[in-house]
């Protein structure tokens, strides 16, 4: 294919970023109010969604754009051979979120049998391909320790029945009181809250002293910073107030997002947004588009658990303290993954551990307390099977698998300051040996 002479791989790289799939926005059902109420109310066995933009989308000419675009970028004379792998490999990424998200839209349209079988398996592998799986170790070592905690509280009326009812629900299989799981050393722990106290003082300095702040608070603070701890390198990024679930950084499209309904942050919940979401997201982006790797400022491919899991460190790192974050989406998809529970099964089990964690040793609970544990359950299960409604989607394992594999870099390179360079060198997996390889090898502009 010739290359344009007027296509420079910049422009092309944009391009393609136009074509982005798109799974958390495209897997949103335009009935999810009735289902979950009818789900709740006993109406229906589990949740039927429907699924419009996905009927909408045109898998074939988003492929094909993909395919277009990718040719050129690869083909482009400009191009540094030592990344063509790094292009390749995002190129093959866009491609198989868009498949997932076509598998998706078939294995809700199929019936039992055959067909939908070898849909749901073709939709697991790409999963697995695309976002990991839980391990089932770990899964087991996290069950069997929210249990026993539990299980060793004295339970009255109610909440007695319920206990037992969960024994009923959940196997712990035996030797489960013998698994272990990773956690950072204190010695890596406080070089990390040394490293954060640095990179991030003067940003955390802008933040003023008050109780809590509204997001139009919020948005001057970020701009504050933006202007004098990023300069010339953030005048192209906006800071927006609009409807939104949370504080957001749209790299693609420079924008943070701050929700307009925000009111009542804390000094502790800003100080924290402010290292994750300036201070890994935006940073991480501004440096990577500052090489001559355009993936960088994005995302190469696989570098989401990364991404979010430095986010993670971040914050921990600047108390001083290691948290495992993630427990509740890793354990809804181990009981649909490992235990091959279905939505209303695994449901059930997560309920009745969310009610009983809240109640005192030797209390009762009350219906108020069930009805918030059954709400916030099912936006669990939802969250981990929203697209297909039946099989579980691995994404959301990057908050914890992401901040667990990061604390397991950081304990590996603690003390290496040349190392740690590369952790905000770009939005790039650290721990991984082609992206340190990449990143090594990158050149600024």
């Amino acid at each position: 294919m010739e290359t344009l002479k007027n296509e420079s791989i910049s422009n092309l790289y944009d391009q393609l970023l136009e074509s982005e799939p798109k799974p958390v926005s495209n897997f949103v059902p335009d009935n999810a109010a009735e289902q979950r109420d009818a789900f709740l109310n006993g109406d229906i066995e589990n949740p039927d969604h429907n699924y419009p933009k996905l009927k909408d989308y045109d898998f074939d000419a988003t492929l094909e754009k993909i395919d277009s675009i990718g040719d050129r970028i690869l083909q482009n004379p400009d191009l540094n051979p030592k990344h063509t792998e790094a292009y390749e490999a995002f190129i093959e990424g866009y491609k198989n979120k868009t498949r997932l998200m076509a598998l998706a839209t078939q294995f809700k349209e199929a019936e039992q049998g055959e067909e939908k079988d070898t849909i749901a398996k073709e939709f697991m592998e790409l999963n697995i391909e695309l976002h990991g799986e839980p391990d089932e170790e770990t899964y087991r070592s996290l069950l069997f320790e929210k249990v026993s905690k539990i299980n060793k509280k004295t339970c009255a009326g109610e909440a007695a029945k319920i206990a037992e009812e969960l024994k009923d629900l959940v196997e712990i299989p035996e030797g489960s009181e013998k698994l272990t799981r990773f956690s950072p050393s204190d010695e890596t722990v406080s070089w990390m809250h040394e490293i954060v106290q640095g990179l991030y003082g003067n940003m955390l300095d802008k933040i003023p002293e008050g109780d809590t702040f509204t997001a139009s608070e919020v948005q001057s603070i970020f701009q504050d910073i933006l202007k004098s701890e990023f300069g010339e390198s953030a005048d192209d990024w906006k800071i927006d107030i609009e409807s939104a679930k949370s504080i957001n950084v749209k790299t693609a499209e420079k924008r943070i997002v701050i929700p307009e309904d925000a009111k009542d942050m804390s000094v502790g919940k800003l100080r924290s947004l402010v290292v994750h979401e300036l201070g890994v997201h935006m940073l991480r982006s501004i440096i990577g588009g500052d090489t001559d790797l355009e993936p960088l400022k994005s995302g190469l491919n696989d570098y989401y658990d990364a991404e979010e899991g430095l986010g993670v460190v971040m914050e921990q790192a600047l108390l001083g303290e290691y948290k495992e974050r993630g427990v509740p989406l890793y354990l809804t998809a181990g009981l649909a993954y490992f235990d091959n529970k279905d939505f209303r099964e695994t449901f059930e089990v997560k309920w009745r551990m969310g009610a009983l964690e809240k109640v005192k040793d030797g209390e009762d609970i009350t219906t108020e307390a069930i009805d918030n544990a059954k709400r916030v359950a099912y936006g669990s299960v939802m969250r981990i099977m929203r697209g297909t409604d039946e099989l579980p989607w691995f994404k959301d394992l990057a908050y914890y698998n992401g901040s667990a594999s990061m604390w397991q870099h950081l304990e590996n390179i603690q003390g290496d300051d040349l190392k740690f360079s590369f952790v905000l060198m770009g939005k790039a997996n650290p721990a991984n040996i082609e992206h340190e390889r990449l990143m090594y090898e990158t050149k600024s502009n």
